[in-house]
């Protein structure tokens, strides 16, 4: 039976969660340290009701929808406007899922163009080879992974030649410093990233003495030449989000310093504290074209969800 496709409307948002939570179902059997917090159709539901898109319609079943946030301004802090379908706002299925996925994306995608969105944007679930191949060839490349892990300490050696342990309020400049080369590091080539603001001192002062936050150091005689910083206040895809969960929003080794294994202490020092505090999962999210985390957060995290960008050369409003 040939689909069509037609505005996303409420009665489509049962069946469009439900989607949504069996290929999330389906991710969490093979990562089981996945929270269920959005494994919920309740749950899900409601963050659809106001989004708008399009929906693929075999008869009365549903077999696709996209629906997105737009326009978001400043996307990334770059001067760009971008439309966003988080990985809980869209979804195909069936033997014609690409088919279906490149008809949505031909309706959502003119939309997004009308409404001045100069950048579109799209989190996918792990473990879908053919949806990301869909994408792709509709002019998609990788923008963010998240990645998700037991708190569980590594196992690792103690450090060789420097400390790792916890930052305190008196850390706060030296973190300033380390912080403002991390965030020059984002703009550099090769990943050309839009300029991001370090913290200040007092900033980080506020962050260390806020109960839930905290920054692991690693320092030689030479002072800290690294951080790595935790929080519960997730900035990552929803499906890593959970009450018993922490987020690693920093991190940051000086380039002349990172073949001493200093991240892997900074982590498994974190991962120890946490394990002791009866926290469950830690989840990161990190740029798929910075080399260093390419290599690094994959060794620890299991990759979870995938965030393609797409430019368009040029739009049609």
């Amino acid at each position: 039976m040939p689909f069509r496709v037609v505005p996303f409307e409420a009665g489509h948002v049962p069946a469009a969660a439900r989607m949504f939570v069996d290929a999330l179902d389906e991710l969490r059997r093979r990562v089981p340290v996945l929270p269920a917090d959005l494994a919920n159709v309740e749950v899900v539901g409601p963050r659809l009701e106001p989004m708008r898109g399009f929906a693929a319609l075999e008869g009365k079943r549903l077999v696709g929808y996209l629906t997105a946030w737009f326009p978001l301004e400043r996307f990334r802090g770059a001067d760009r406007v971008a439309a966003y379908a988080p990985e809980w706002a869209h979804g195909a299925t069936g033997a014609r899922a690409a088919a279906v996925a490149n008809a949505l994306y031909r309706s959502a995608s003119a939309a997004w163009s009308e409404a001045g969105c100069d950048t579109h944007a799209i989190t996918l679930l792990a473990g879908d080879a053919g949806a990301v191949d869909t994408w792709v060839w509709s002019g998609f490349g990788m923008g963010t992974v998240d990645g998700i892990r037991p708190v569980e300490p590594l196992g690792t050696p103690s450090p060789s030649g420097y400390e790792v342990r916890m930052a305190m309020a008196a850390d706060a400049l030296a973190l300033a410093s380390l912080d403002v080369e991390h965030q020059r590091h984002y703009s550099d080539p090769p990943m050309f990233m839009a300029p991001r603001q370090a913290d200040d001192p007092s900033a980080w002062a506020r962050f260390i003495e806020t109960p839930g936050d905290a920054a692991w150091l690693a320092a030689d005689a030479g002072g800290p030449f690294g951080f790595m910083r935790f929080t519960g206040d997730f900035n990552a895809s929803a499906v890593v989000e959970s009450a018993d969960g922490i987020f690693i929003s920093g991190a940051y080794v000086r380039p002349g310093a990172r073949r001493r294994g200093a991240g892997t202490a900074l982590l498994d020092a974190a991962l120890r504290h946490y394990a002791a505090a009866g926290a469950t999962s830690c989840a990161v999210d990190f740029e798929a074209f910075n080399p260093e985390a390419a290599v690094f957060w994959p060794r620890h995290f299991t990759t979870v969800c995938i965030s393609l960008i797409r430019v368009p050369e040029w739009p049609i409003a």
